[in-house]
């Protein structure tokens, strides 16, 4: 460490006039005091070291008075680092054919990170789909993502001095980008270890299967499989599927003619989606002799069938163009299912629909009034569509929203006069604009007055005038929802739309909105527990998030919650919920593959409250897709940023390699520490010493 002084105040030459100042107060202190007069010889030798003791102090604290500053140079040496990581995925693993090759190979790779650390900074990692800290061979990772890792470690040392990076991988990625084009930004050699085998081996392989992870009760879903088979030429094997998780019902089989050396075939299967749940799926080809491996020849399936399609009853006083434009625009939207029946024949149950959609009724001939009992006995939300048929003095009983009084004469042309203060949906504005043009509606003719309660998203525009009329109308009082439109003529809009756009979304969009509005129950549970899904693979967290309400409906989170976890063979896991702000979250981490239910429970108030559900753990089978390493990658890494690609039975060669680079070399660093003198406490000690020296002899020599 270099250090010099500084002053920035005033010149150097003052430095001069300091000194000269600390002499002329001890020459005036010794040579002109009278109390030295009389000093024996002896007591006057003592006077030069004491006039020099004064003249240092003196000068001294002169000299701090013009604030110098000490200024000083430190210099660090940085050896480079060296970036070692090795691919911890099941592949990797696959091409160790014995526990002691993973055993030989794992002591060379420590040797070579132990060689590397007499030179250089080594930084050790392993990888699957994350970057992990150290050096791990279990080769149990379920996926592979290359460039996530070269990514991180950019973000790691993009400041730092980085010498190389030694990647340890087969090449074969599943997941992320081509490390080859990685958004990593090193300008550093990568030396490769090539793992694995490039010769490709005699092998049948499921290489993809496609299908929606959700399917209704009742509809059918189809399953696309992808199959590919190596040096298996005019040989056979066979496409199954079962349904359970081993030795279940077999619901599809089909022999596949493997014609070629290098094969690959797809097959769509169409199946029934009869039980409501997590559907478990096993799809195999049947293994032919002498293939690499069989676990690429299964792969689970997990498809969520879901009995919670919500049906709407669309209940009409006669046959209307209005009926089918909103059966169609209401079925584009799977999670409804719409049934369509006139109020002469109708006897279905009410209790059964989520919605009931009341075209034209009550009307003149036929009030409605025991269905209408039926509907607003059971909670059905109601929309009433109001039609040339509908009795106005029985729908003002039927409902409070609105109030139409009048009618007779010619109906109203009253088109869709938007209003922005609307709040129980959003509209998009290109929604909006769409509505502002689409045709008149025949509204009846009268006066028409909304509730207080109510929220009006459209009135009526007779001509060019904007009126108060509302024409679409909707409220909530007491958790009942309602909804009024005073016109007729939806297949207009429809037809409008389609018109306009070529298509029907609009309309669709609209309609939805309205339904989902009215047919989404109110959930007034105290206690809920949720999770963000129902399927995880087997490398992802399971999490849960809790909310607990007083009696009203306050988010609290004062007593403990529990939550029993069991797997399908009976095995349980206990955990507790933590708190978090007013509610509660548990994270169990990892679980294994299977099936699982689970109980939450907690007593508030001295009473308990449950919430159970169901979700399912998913096996992860990228990994076992591709056995044919791909050092390609490799090599062209090599090439791209200079460096080198080793079998591993060189590892130790890698050293060698890295000393060779002249560009791998320690880094200087200088920084630079500026203080002022002032602050420096050893120098006051010294003051006070020179000061505390010259009392004590001149009180012994009778100075004082």
């Amino acid at each position: 460490m270099n250090a010099s002084l500084v002053i920035e105040q005033y010149p150097y030459w003052y430095i001069l006039l300091c000194a000269a100042l600390g002499a002329v107060y001890a020459f005036a202190l010794y040579y002109k005091d009278n109390s030295f007069k009389e000093a024996t010889t002896a007591q006057k030798r003592m006077l030069v070291p004491l006039s020099v003791l004064r003249w240092l102090t003196v000068s001294v604290i002169a000299f701090l008075l013009l604030t110098p500053l000490l200024k000083s140079r430190n210099i660090e040496v940085v050896n480079p680092y060296i970036l070692l990581l090795q691919d911890n995925s099941e592949s990797v693993g696959m091409a160790f054919k014995q526990p002691a090759d993973t055993v030989a190979y794992a002591a060379k790779m420590r040797q070579l990170a132990a060689n590397l650390t007499n030179q250089y900074k080594v930084a050790s990692y392993h990888f699957g789909s994350d970057l992990q800290d150290g050096l791990k061979f279990s080769f149990t990772d379920k996926v592979t993502d290359i460039s996530n890792s070269l990514d991180k470690l950019y973000n790691n040392y993009a400041n730092q001095n980085v010498g190389a990076i030694i990647l340890a991988t087969d090449g074969i990625y599943n997941q992320g980008s081509n490390p080859l084009y990685s958004n990593s930004r090193f300008n550093v050699p990568v030396f490769s270890v090539a793992l694995g085998d490039t010769t490709p081996r005699r092998d049948v392989v499921i290489d993809k299967v496609l299908h929606n992870k959700i399917a209704y009760l009742g509809d059918k879903f189809t399953i696309r499989i992808d199959v590919s088979a190596k040096n298996c030429n005019n040989e056979t094997t066979a496409i199954s599927i079962s349904k359970g998780k081993d030795n279940g019902t077999k619901v599809f089989g089909k022999a596949v003619k493997i014609n070629s050396a290098n094969f690959t075939g797809s097959e769509e299967v169409t199946l029934d989606a009869d039980s409501p749940g997590i559907q478990h799926y096993v799809i195999q080809v049947a293994p032919l002799s002498g293939e690499a491996t069989t676990q690429n020849n299964r792969q689970d399936v997990y498809i969520e069938v879901l009995d919670n399609r919500q049906k709407i009853l669309l209940l009409a006083n006669s046959p209307h163009p209005d009926v089918s434009a909103l059966k169609q625009a209401i079925e584009t939207n799977k999670n409804y299912q719409v049934t369509t029946a006139y109020i002469n024949n109708f006897n279905g149950a009410v209790r059964d629909y989520d919605l009931a959609i009341l075209h034209g009724l009550p009307s003149a001939v036929n009030n409605a009034s025991t269905v209408l009992g039926q509907l607003k006995s059971a909670n059905i939300p109601l929309w009433f569509i109001v039609t040339a048929q509908t009795a106005l003095s029985s729908l003002n009983q039927a409902q409070n929203i609105v109030q139409i009084n009048g009618g007779g004469g010619n109906p109203n042309e009253a088109k869709a006069d938007f209003q922005r203060n609307f709040s129980l949906f959003t509209f998009e504005n290109e929604l909006v604009q769409n509505l502002l043009t689409l045709p008149p509606l025949q509204a009846p003719f009268g006066q028409y007055k909304a509730a207080p309660t109510a929220q009006v998203l459209l009135k009526q525009k007779i001509g060019t005038v904007n009126t108060d009329y509302p024409l679409l109308v909707l409220e909530q009082a007491s958790g009942y929802k309602m909804a009024v439109l005073c016109g007729e003529g939806l297949w207009r809009w429809r037809l409008y739309n389609f018109k306009q756009q070529q298509s029907h979304d609009a309309f669709n969009v609209m309609m939805s909105k309205i339904v989902q509005y009215l047919s989404v129950k109110n959930d007034k549970r105290k206690f809920r527990v949720n999770m963000p899904k129902t399927l995880y693979n087997e490398n992802e967290a399971i999490s849960f998030d809790a909310e607990l309400y007083n009696d009203s409906y306050e988010l609290i989170n004062d007593p403990e919650v529990n939550i029993l976890i069991t797997s399908e063979d009976g095995k349980s896991y206990p955990f507790t919920f933590n708190k978090t702000g007013k509610a509660y979250t548990l994270n169990t981490g990892i679980l294994p593959v299977g099936n699982y239910t689970y109980l939450a429970k907690t007593t508030f108030s001295g009473q308990e409250y449950k919430a159970q559900g169901s979700f399912s753990v998913v096996p992860l089978q990228l990994e076992t897709v591709q056995t044919v390493a791909n050092h390609r990658i490799l090599y062209a890494m090599a090439q791209r940023y200079g460096g080198a690609v080793v079998p591993p039975s060189q590892i130790d060669s890698l050293l060698s390699y890295i000393q060779q680079q002249p560009n791998i070399k320690p880094v200087q660093y200088s920084s630079f520490k500026t203080q002022p003198l002032i602050n420096l406490k050893w120098l006051f000690l010294f003051l006070l010493l020179f000061l505390a020296i010259e009392w004590f002899v001149r009180k012994f020599i009778g100075g004082y």
